[in-house]
């Protein structure tokens, strides 16, 4: 019996995945014609409805839901028997996306680990211009992104959870450290740009005025944070685990002696076309792993 043809089944995994047709058209680099037009083929092929069209919205049926794991599901053995019988063919990219601070504080001492362990695949960071959330961004195969929203699609797994405690260098705190969460408020404060809620969010968890958060320097990223903190210009409030370097270091220091900690989420995305996707999946278990 002749079955569905390779192509179409791309089609169908790439809008599966996006449940947009104009989205998997973009990755696919044909219309959103041909997509909806195809994906109806494999729905008459297949005598079921596989998404629900609502309006400017898709939903996948309860069909299109199993059938859609069973696709990506034999797409990934294709790709896994291409990788074992042709080693030889040019290295696959990977494009993660994330924060500068994510990039250099976490991902970089770990990369070169990674590629020796998997030399055919080439890993890719783009960085942002600024911190904060940056979810469901083009360009990019996995994504790493800090979210308060307690769930996502399909496609968005929970990376780490990350604690924001302040810091500071141990020659700006001197030799008495801070005890009460009101002690912040005779020290310069050091603001982050994306984060610049971390701070009212700390006020109001040590039930603090936030009409009385000090100003100060406002930095553009947590590199710069850093650099100014070990200066001894202040306070920040640090994202472990992308600082735990400088505090095993001894270089920056927790404030107070005491946990008063506030936590974020971060995830991880994958998204884009189904080509490549074993590649994806070995680089998004490597970040799990690294995350536990």
């Amino acid at each position: 019996m002749k079955r569905p043809r390779l192509n179409i089944l791309r089609t169908f995994a790439a809008a599966g995945r996006h449940l947009s047709f104009s989205k998997a058209a973009v990755d696919l680099n044909i219309t959103q014609a041909a997509v909806s037009q195809q994906i109806r083929q494999l729905e008459t092929y297949l005598g079921a409805n596989l998404f629900q069209r609502h309006h400017r919205r898709l939903s996948l049926t309860s069909t299109g839901v199993a059938y859609l794991d069973g696709v990506h599901e034999a797409l990934d053995r294709l790709d896994s028997i291409t990788d074992q019988l042709f080693p030889d063919r040019p290295h696959q990219v990977v494009v993660i996306r994330c924060t500068s601070s994510v990039a250099l504080l976490w991902l970089s001492p770990h990369i070169r680990a990674f590629q020796v362990d998997h030399p055919y695949i080439d890993l890719q960071i783009r960085t942002l211009d600024t911190e904060g959330d940056a979810s469901h961004l083009p360009n990019a195969d996995i994504e790493i992104f800090v979210s308060g929203k307690a769930s996502h699609d399909r496609f968005t797994k929970p990376l780490l959870t990350s604690l924001i405690t302040p810091v500071a260098s141990p020659k700006f705190l001197g030799r008495v450290r801070p005890s009460m969460p009101s002690d912040i408020l005779g020290l310069d404060l050091i603001h982050i740009l994306g984060y610049e809620d971390d701070w009212h969010r700390w006020f109001q968890t040590f039930e603090l005025d936030t009409a009385q958060i000090p100003r100060g320097m406002t930095a553009d990223s947590s590199l710069f944070a850093i650099d100014a903190a070990l200066r001894g210009d202040g306070v920040f409030l640090g994202r472990r685990p992308f600082v735990d370097a400088y505090l095993q270091s001894g270089e920056l220091v927790e404030v107070f002696e005491r946990p008063l900690h506030l936590q974020a989420t971060y995830f991880m995305r994958q998204h884009g076309g189904s080509t490549n996707t074993r590649n994806k999946n070995i680089v998004a278990e490597w970040l799990l792993e690294m995350a536990k």
